[in-house]
């Protein structure tokens, strides 16, 4: 159940959390919808941000755009419907494009940090990382330095972007799973039929039969075999 707690957070100072959730996951499908209708034109807008210099860090970085598909959608459809069981699905999976970034490091650090190297010693380098016709051109031309200060700049500000934004889909997710504090809230496991309770002002207490109702019906009516009065 939706919370009016929800409309007083907001995400970058000013944004509504929810806003906030359904944008970012309306840029997460989009971005994956031009990855995989124009991948080269995605390379040159967003190679900076994603990474995906050498075979690694492609790899990672298509894991990322291709899941991005479906658990963008997800993230869209969930925030503007208040399923909440698909937003923590999205919330999942900033996690893993999390994950896909690390894994691009691990492989991209280490060439962008010896660019020069693909043209001052092509050979080892080459037997080092393999083949690489990118980070040969882009050493060709001079562009080495320029190039490593995007990147781990712009790549970094998306580590950043996805914590943050992990951090406020996780807060939204448990402020619509909280219930309004005007709502009934009934106790998760009621006690037993065994246990009840009397006021002091019934009968039986103000005649002293409080607990001897059921000794005064065997009195009362005594089992077969059994002496009266007993």
């Amino acid at each position: 159940m939706y919370s009016p707690e929800v409309s007083s957070r907001t995400l970058f100072c000013c944004i509504p959390v929810r806003l906030t959730v359904l944008a970012s996951a309306v840029i997460v499908t989009l971005t994956s919808v031009l990855y995989t209708l124009d991948y080269k034109l995605f390379n040159q807008l967003f190679r900076n941000f994603v990474g995906g210099f050498g075979i690694g860090g492609n790899i990672a970085t298509c894991l990322g755009e291709y899941s991005g598909l479906l658990f963008g959608t997800l993230g869209v459809m969930g925030t503007w419907s208040g399923r909440r069981d698909w937003v923590k699905s999205y919330n999942g999976w900033l996690w893993f494009r999390l994950l896909c970034y690390g894994v691009m490091y691990t492989f991209d650090f280490p060439l962008i940090t010896h660019c020069e190297d693909f043209v001052n010693s092509l050979q080892p380098t080459t037997e080092k990382y393999g083949y690489n016709p990118l980070m040969y051109n882009i050493a060709m031309n001079s562009q080495c330095s320029s190039t490593r200060t995007s990147f781990l700049v712009l790549s970094l500000l998306m580590v950043f972007l996805i914590m943050y934004l992990i951090w406020g889909t996780s807060d939204y997710i448990e402020f619509t799973g909280r219930l309004p504090k005007h709502l009934l809230r009934m106790p998760k496991d009621l006690t037993s039929g065994a246990f009840y309770s009397h006021s002091l002002g019934e009968r039986s207490v103000l005649n002293g039969m409080w607990g001897k109702y059921d000794h005064h019906r065997v009195s009362e009516y005594p089992v077969s075999g059994d002496p009266v009065g007993v």
